[in-house]
């Protein structure tokens, strides 16, 4: 096996993936690697009613679009981070100061963006050169595991980014073509080259675990049926799962 997976939901709650911008060096795993057996609660995760829990539950943010100046901030940091996006709206995060550990301060950048026919992120930069994307179907994943413990806001919120799952159309689109999503789940990040690993389930009640490459790696997209997910100590959960 090339890369850990962090997949456990009570990992990916309190350290969601803090994604390097730079690009990494080395070849992609091969198609058939699925390290270790992907653990993660699938049961409440992913789908249409899972975003009123989320909004009920957690106070999942409603933001309306930022200023022209924002927008455009957002854009550039977007583009600076190789966030893979092309960017159509953005908001806003509270972007201030912290304070660093010797008492320095520290200036913050942090925007949720929109991206056309992909997955929105929330993105930010700190004057210390720390960088953090984040796609919003991981915040969703992370925060519905957290509960209430899961940071107030630190969510999406723009209308485009409502259903986090639809972002990965056109990821699906690209491992099985004939595929109509009608479901998708995040469930780690990890490898050398860096990856971000997905569940996505179609219409005609087929699923595939996904490898897709980090923002800024040189990792391949790859992915692997349920079958074989299955075979390897990775069972799909979400086709045909019954509603409890």
């Amino acid at each position: 096996m090339k890369f850990p997976i962090v997949g456990a939901l009570a990992a990916i709650a309190f350290s969601l993936v803090a994604v390097s911008a730079q690009a990494q060096s080395g070849g992609p795993p091969p198609p058939q690697a699925i390290p270790g057996k992907l653990q993660y609660d699938a049961n409440r995760v992913g789908r249409a009613y899972d975003q009123l829990r989320a909004a009920s539950v957690l106070g999942a943010p409603r933001r309306s679009s930022g200023n022209p100046l924002q927008v455009k901030a957002a854009i550039a940091l977007a583009s600076e981070l190789k966030a893979p996006c092309d960017v159509t709206d953005a908001a806003e995060l509270k972007n201030g100061h912290a304070k660093a550990p010797d008492g320095s301060t520290i200036t913050v950048q942090t925007y949720e963006i929109v991206c056309k026919d992909s997955l929105g992120w929330i993105i930010s930069k700190s004057s210390d050169g720390t960088s953090r994307l984040t796609d919003c179907l991981a915040l969703q994943t992370g925060a519905l595991a957290a509960g209430k413990a899961w940071p107030k806001g630190y969510l999406c919120g723009l209308p485009e980014n409502g259903t986090p799952f639809l972002g990965l159309r056109p990821i699906a689109a690209k491992v099985a073509p004939s595929c109509a999503l009608v479901d998708g789940v995040y469930m780690g990040a990890g490898g050398q080259p860096p990856i971000l690993r997905y569940e996505i389930a179609c219409k005609d009640g087929k699923g595939f675990v996904v490898d897709a490459p980090a923002p800024g790696s040189s990792a391949a997209l790859q992915a692997i049926n349920c079958d074989e997910a299955k075979a390897a100590g990775a069972a799909c959960t979400l086709i045909d799962k019954k509603r409890g």
